[in-house]
């Protein structure tokens, strides 16, 4: 009777898992063929945002009036071209200043921390947040201020490099979001949200599911809420280590996303990572490019460094993949060689026997036969040759790709120094001397750029040699090691042995790199040799070697 019950256990569980599986192939390849036709949903957006343009231009000095569409226009780019919405929230200061209508403003300032605080512009959120008086917000204002306070810290606290002052960053996103559980209706969605999140938090993954079930009711199917309450399902899923489950909802987030023509999301970015380790590299790659095309377009910094991290893994996946099976090739051509080898010596021998019998010439037959299939084996292992050298092109082709985007980087470099040198000789022009002064006084441009310049680094670094950390901490004391933080980049110990490992051991290089003196490095260094477990003299050498093989 057990076994019996345990047999039909097994065959229900192997079911439901085939249904799961049929319904996930069936949402990629809607997908993949919306990706296709995504230029349907852009026009789409685009003409609706055109006939807002047009009925705002209609307007003769209607100030409340194009406030309104101006707000509309604002909610319609937020989600699709930031500059764009950037535009229309300034627009709408504008008009509230000229009313005198604080209210208008207030709102205002707080869509504009929203909003420039998802694109990691931290320092003009928090700037316009701390000019919001708070005490005269209404119960909706202090809604919207508070999630915007907690957009601020939470993305203070992920992104920021000021180690020592991320704690307090996280405490003031949980300030804000308990302000909002606070201030939000019962059941609503802004309370379930909070609510959903405290619970996946403490690992209450049936807690977490039951309230998201509630956002899901309230949710309408093909909404950007819908998108995003798929998406906080997915990461309940991925807690739970259910990757089947973290698949589906990223990919219902994904179409929505799609359909919507929302270009700020990271459903379908991560939905390519889960599929690169699960070996669908080609899908990976098209959504990955997809996915780096829509932050391009929208312009945050963020979304794109995000991105690029992720497709230089499935790059690097892509073309390990060609190489195995090249190697394989290999193998088999060299096999098939030698017995093309041995099938002619064969022959040669049968020959020069096949006169001393009717049984010779019968062998002979057959090892013609024989010959045939293997002649017909190496044309496929011909055409086989062919497919790989097509796939390597390709793979070289993505590499092309990587440079054009680096160069496009480049770019904005230059253009963001050419707007400074516009704005220093404006002001010389205007003969603005004292606040000149102020300016190239202050070291928060180079201190800004440094910290740009270290999450680059971290982030190619990681990239190229992703067991770095695994392998560094290999070479010291068991209670030495180092750990960091999920999504933390490399502390200072790891970013001077990264230099190290790409062949800068000069410390005065490493010294002028990383802004520190001569005499701190090579104290960091001596310290890392006197936590290594092996000998001190071997240390570095040993560093160096680390992802040789790669």
């Amino acid at each position: 009777m057990k076994k019996n019950l345990l047999t039909v256990t097994l065959v229900l569980f192997y079911f439901v898992g085939a249904v799961a599986q049929s319904d996930l192939r069936v949402l990629l390849s809607k997908i993949d063929d919306e990706i296709k036709h995504k230029d349907v949903y852009i026009d789409l957006k685009e003409r609706k945002i055109e006939n807002l343009k047009a009925r705002k231009k209609a307007l003769r000095g209607a100030a409340l009036e194009e406030y309104a569409i101006n707000d509309t226009l604002f909610n319609e780019y937020k989600n699709y071209i930031s500059d764009s919405a950037i535009y229309y929230l300034h627009l709408n200061l504008d008009i509230a200043n000229t009313l005198s209508d604080e209210k208008k403003g207030n709102d205002v300032r707080i869509a504009s921390s929203f909003l420039f605080a998802r694109l990691g512009m931290y320092k003009e959120a928090s700037d316009l947040l701390a000019s919001i008086p708070v005490d005269a917000l209404d119960s909706q204002e202090l809604l919207a201020y508070h999630a915007s306070g907690r957009e601020l810290y939470l993305g203070l606290g992920q992104y920021s490099q000021n180690t020592r002052e991320r704690h307090r960053y996280w405490e003031m996103a949980n300030v804000h979001n308990d302000a909002l559980k606070r201030l939000a209706e019962p059941g609503s969605e802004e309370y379930l949200r909070v609510e959903e999140k405290a619970l996946r938090l403490t690992n209450d993954y049936q807690g977490a599911l039951a309230v998201n079930d509630q956002r899901l009711k309230l949710a309408k199917p093909n909404t950007p809420v819908y998108a995003l309450v798929t998406f906080h399902r997915s990461l309940i899923y991925r807690k739970m280590q259910d990757v089947a489950k973290e698949k589906q909802y990223l990919a219902l987030s994904a179409l929505s996303d799609i359909q919507l023509a929302i270009k700020d999301n990271a459903s379908i970015s991560l939905l390519a990572d889960l599929l690169m380790h699960e070996g669908d590299v080609n899908r990976a790659y098209q959504y990955i490019r997809f996915s780096l095309e829509n932050a391009k377009d929208y312009n945050t910094r963020i979304r794109s460094a995000e991105i690029l991290k992720i497709q230089t893994i499935i790059d690097k996946a892509y073309q390990l993949r060609n190489d195995r099976k090249n190697r394989e090739l290999q193998i088999l051509l060299g096999v098939l060689c030698v017995l093309s080898i041995l099938l002619v010596i064969s022959v040669l021998y049968v020959y020069k026997h096949m006169r001393k019998g009717q049984v010779f010439s019968q062998k002979l037959k057959e090892i013609n036969e024989e010959l045939e299939s293997f002649n017909a084996r190496l044309h496929d292992m011909n055409m086989e040759l062919t497919k790989r050298n097509n796939e390597v092109a390709e793979a070289n082709h993505i590499k092309e790709e990587y440079i054009a985007y680096f160069l496009d980087e480049c770019s904005k470099y230059i253009v963001k120094l050419d707007n400074y040198r516009k704005m220093v000789y404006k002001k010389v022009q205007d003969k603005q001397y004292e606040e000149l002064y102020k300016i190239t006084r202050s070291t928060s441009l180079r201190e800004e750029e440094l910290r740009e310049l270290f999450v680059n680094f971290d982030t190619m670094f990681i990239t190229i040699f992703p067991d770095f950390l695994i392998q560094f901490n290999a070479l010291l004391l068991e209670e030495e090691q180092i750990s960091l933080k999920r999504d933390e980049g490399l502390n200072t110990e790891l970013r001077i042995f990264a230099l190290i490992r790409l062949g800068i051991s000069d410390s005065s290089k490493i010294a002028n790199f990383l802004g520190y003196s001569v005499n701190t490095i090579y104290n960091y260094r001596t310290k890392m040799k006197n936590k290594s477990r092996v000998s001190r003299e071997d240390f570095e050498y040993r560093v160096k070697k680390i992802g040789a093989f790669m």
